[in-house]
């Protein structure tokens, strides 16, 4: 993308009407965000300085990406490393990291799905959000844009953002760094005609054949034949331009956040002290906590990693009895840990790990206000979840009623994070009005036995295993195996 808008075309005219029978997309709204200086922004580098990153391209290194202030001293993008420093003496270059831009990348679309559901990473550098359907949401496009702009500049990224009726559209004026909106398709033509062609993504060899033909704007383009176009110059050029004006469907793929979580930070020094290091692990508590919300989700345990030199890591683990989103909450765990922990090297990186992640159930509302049950059970709930991380898992018991006729098996010893299991096993819907025999290997068991012994007393005594299966056609059983007799499998129910 071209990291600057060039020259416009101050003469426009209009370009002939779409020909007949094509075909018309869905009425959406594509919003654009892209980020010239993400290899920088990346690495956390200060864009206030003069610095540029490098990427080596056919053998040849060259500037990637360049900072605001190495762009005042007159180096660009693409320039040589050699040229650069001739300008910018003062310049610092730093190798470019794709890996950590696409980490970068997908934290930007993690804040990009609380603005919209559909998002996609298929373009460089860049997120395309479908706004659609959210205008009314976030109170039109104006509003939606510019809270997406502070979520990003919040995050420490710097957004060029586009409006267009298509995903194209929106990546083109955006990549010109033309931060505007378009908001209807019949204005595409006249909008985006003054364009360069430069801007579009199409080979070296075509640009210079169009430009030898004295084309050198969108709407030069436009009004020439279609058919005269495909000849000359190969039918991707008139994909490219009917995919702009939506003639032309273009095929994304939806971003969907991995159900882990993992983010790191790199210390600038080797630190020994708590204080030192501990406002990074809080940065990575925040961003597992919005990570959480995002998903309604709740994490069961957590994991930090203390990185050192030549060494293997440290790592602390924490759980929670009955999952937790609170940073706070978290980091005062940590902290406790960490304090109690001595430290076999000096700390170089930190890293943040949350793999166990459960559906969030919000505790239910009293009708009475004055009723402080919720805020008191969740104290409580983070006091054991303190005892049980300072302690062990082992450590606090709970007793909980055991499904044991026998007195002295009536009740026993749980840790402390378990729940006792209170609901009845499943049961079918329709119950047969007497077991059917059945063959061993007509069907398969989805469940462990549940073992009934009953009615001695009334001579109608049964010994049986109950069991889950699925037979060939799918449905649901309930299937027992007698104990005694026969030893052979019956039907005995039904499942909706």
């Amino acid at each position: 993308m071209a990291a600057t808008a060039l020259a416009l075309n101050p003469q426009l005219a209009p370009g002939p009407a779409a020909p007949a029978g094509a075909s018309k997309s869905p009425a959406k709204l594509w919003l654009c965000a892209y980020f010239p200086a993400l290899a920088l922004e990346a690495l956390k580098i200060d864009t206030a300085q003069a610095v540029a990153a490098l990427e080596t391209s056919k053998g040849r290194p060259g500037l990637y990406a360049v900072s605001a202030a190495a762009r005042q001293a007159g180096v660009e993008t693409g320039m040589s490393q050699s040229a650069a420093q001739a300008l910018c003496p003062a310049l610092s270059l730093l190798p470019r990291d794709p890996q950590t831009e696409k980490v970068a990348l997908q934290q930007l679309a993690g804040i990009g799905l609380n603005f919209s559901p559909w998002v996609s990473l298929d373009r460089p550098d860049c997120l395309l959000i479908e706004i659609g359907s959210c205008l009314k949401l976030f109170g039109g496009s104006d509003r939606l844009k510019q809270d997406l702009r502070d979520a990003c500049l919040a995050a420490g990224y710097s957004p060029v953002i586009a409006i267009a009726p298509t995903a194209p559209a929106a990546e083109l004026l955006a990549g010109l760094g033309l931060d505007m909106q378009i908001g209807a398709r019949a204005e595409l033509r006249s909008a985006l005609g003054p364009l360069p062609i430069a801007a579009l993504a199409v080979d070296g060899k075509t640009l210079d054949r169009l430009g030898n033909a004295g084309i050198r704007y969108l709407v030069d383009l436009w009004r020439l034949p279609r058919d005269g176009l495909a000849r000359r110059y190969g039918s991707g050029l008139l994909q490219r331009l009917d995919g702009l004006l939506g003639l032309q469907p273009t095929a994304l793929s939806s971003f969907h956040n991995p159900p882990a979580f993992a983010a790191s930070r790199e210390l600038p020094t080797e630190l020994t002290r708590l204080e030192h290091f501990f406002p990074a692990i809080a940065q990575l508590a925040a961003a597992w906590a919005e990570f959480l919300k995002q998903r309604d989700a709740v994490a069961l345990a957590v994991a930090l990693d203390l990185h050192h030199y030549r060494r293997p890591p440290t790592r602390l683990k924490l759980s929670f009895r009955h999952g937790n989103r609170d940073a706070d909450h978290c980091l005062a765990l940590l902290r406790e840990k960490l304090e109690r922990s001595p430290l076999p090297a000096p700390v170089i990186g930190v890293e943040l790990l949350c793999n166990e992640i459960a559906p969030h159930q919000p505790a239910a509302c009293s009708l009475f206000a004055d009723e402080p049950a919720a805020e008191t059970d969740s104290e409580w709930q983070a006091t054991l979840d303190q005892l049980q991380n300072r302690f062990g898992h082992h450590a606090l018991q709970r007793f909980a009623v055991a499904a044991d006729h026998r007195p002295e098996r009536a009740h026993q010893g749980n840790a402390a994070e378990t729940e006792t299991q209170t609901a009845p096993p499943p049961r079918p819907l329709w119950l047969l009005p007497a077991p059917e025999p059945l063959s061993d290997d007509s069907f398969t068991l989805l469940s462990p036995a549940e073992r009934i012994e009953s009615g001695w007393w009334d001579n109608q005594a049964v010994r049986r295993d109950y069991f889950i299966g699925q037979d060939r056609l799918g449905r649901k059983l309930w299937l027992f195996r007698e104990l005694s007799g026969d030893r052979g499998w019956y039907l005995h129910g039904l499942f909706g």
